[in-house]
């Protein structure tokens, strides 16, 4: 049930710590006459801490929010007159989490990705996404609002991508973005594919006796279809390898930048791969998971080649076969001392798994703080081209936020009230009631 933003003020502190009513903001902060143009049906949250995602933070701070949206985070802030205030005691407020690379939600774990064809940039992921699947809720748990769902590794070149708020009315809940397609290097695209088994000898290739099944195929099926994309651009001649119209239509708009590209790769030799496709045709791209990207760091940094890292994990993930056994611990820190741009991902996990738990291990291995907190909101925001919208508390953007009761990222630290648009889409201490909605 979404709940609408009418509220009893509470207080999120532990028994014992100081208890509150409902507060008016002319108690507290007096109004001066710009903070007159808020309507007293706006939101105030009041915390121990307030961390914008930009590496700002104010001790303690203020959010105010109004019609869905952000309009100041400070700390000693004008309010207006008859404002609902929530004080959040010693609890930590933060944007709501992005992930920029969620393979959750979607209608199938394997083969959500249509499979006639290894090449399908025409086709788009909202329309295999199940947005009343559980992950949702479960992402939503872990304080993540909102969520790029990257396009499915089965084929060699993807289904554009799709961007939604993980809570929300169903009508709210898309996001528009530039459109994203991902190149998936190695032999995973054969391994995922539905049914997939190697040609018969005897027979013709179709849509379970699949190529390819080596890295070299993968790289060749990519080359082919810039290829013949360029031909039909040029010349409007059509491909001998079946490759649809809108396919090549497509793929030119990948070269001519109109659609993003990103190259999906795990193990280090398909880093170098990767860099030798994009410059055959001119291509610049964004890395997604990098399982070996610290064995690759003199070439992103030489390169600036933007990384989405992750996950970091051992056996939480049915994914987990196709990643390399050992990526490096340190990599979040080695990517924010060489200046390569990064964010990270938690890829199809959640709770242990999830993103908070990779920037806790991210922390726990020697990456700044505030910087782990900017890699799993303002970063991927920006990965994704909706740093105008969402990853920060900045005046104007949507009003997606977290309230922990602790450190975020730590151990015992969860979120206890998450809002989307500046509504609750989870209340774990049953603080909010529905009014007047």
């Amino acid at each position: 049930m979404i709940l609408a933003p009418m509220i009893l003020v509470q207080s999120f502190l532990a028994p014992g710590a100081l208890a509150l009513a409902a507060v008016h903001a002319a108690d507290s902060v007096p109004a001066d006459p710009s903070a007159q143009k808020l309507r007293a049906d706006a939101l105030v949250l009041q915390a121990a801490e307030v961390h914008v995602g930009d590496g700002t933070v104010f001790k303690p701070g203020l959010v105010i929010l109004l019609d869905g949206k952000v309009v100041a985070a400070g700390q000693s802030l004008p309010l207006p007159a008859g404002a609902n205030v929530i004080d959040c005691g010693n609890a930590v407020i933060t944007p709501g989490l992005v992930d920029a690379a969620c393979q959750l939600g979607t209608s199938a774990l394997f083969g959500s990705a249509e499979q006639g064809s290894e090449v399908i940039p025409q086709l788009d992921m909202w329309d295999a996404l199940d947005l009343y699947s559980k992950d949702f809720e479960r992402l939503v748990a872990d304080g993540v609002t909102t969520v790029f769902i990257t396009g499915e590794a089965s084929s060699v070149i993807s289904a554009k991508g799709t961007a939604v708020k993980t809570g929300g009315p169903i009508g709210e809940r898309r996001v528009a973005v530039k459109p994203i397609v991902k190149a998936t290097l190695g032999p995973e695209s054969s391994q995922r594919g539905a049914g997939n088994r190697s040609p018969s000898r005897f027979g013709g290739v179709n849509y379970t006796a699949r190529r390819p099944t080596t890295r070299m195929g993968s790289a060749w099926v990519f080359r082919k279809a810039f290829h013949d994309a360029i031909a039909f651009r040029d010349a409007g001649k059509p491909s001998n390898d079946g490759l649809e119209p809108d396919a090549m239509r497509a793929l030119a708009d990948v070269l001519a930048g109109k659609t993003a590209l990103r190259m999906q790769v795990r193990e280090a030799l398909d880093f170098y791969t990767s860099v030798k496709l994009a410059d055959e045709f001119g291509l610049s791209f964004t890395y997604e998971y990098a399982t070996e990207a610290a064995q690759c760091i003199d070439l992103l940094v030489a390169r600036k080649l933007p990384v989405i890292f992750g996950p970091v994990r051992t056996t939480d993930s049915t994914f987990e076969q196709f990643e390399a056994a050992q990526p490096a611990l340190d990599t979040a820190r080695l990517l924010a001392e060489k200046g390569v741009p990064f964010c990270l991902t938690a890829s199809d996990a959640s709770g242990e798994g999830g993103l908070p738990r990779q920037a806790g291990v991210a922390i726990r291995n020697g990456l700044d703080r505030a910087r782990a907190l900017r890699a799993v909101t303002s970063d991927p925001a920006a990965m994704v081209g909706l740093e105008g919208r969402v990853g920060r508390l900045a005046p104007g953007l949507d009003a997606d936020l977290v309230v922990w009761n602790g450190m975020p990222f730590d151990d015992t630290a969860k979120p206890v009230l998450v809002l989307i648009h500046g509504r609750p889409v989870l209340d774990l201490q049953g603080k909010f009631r529905k009014e007047n909605s």
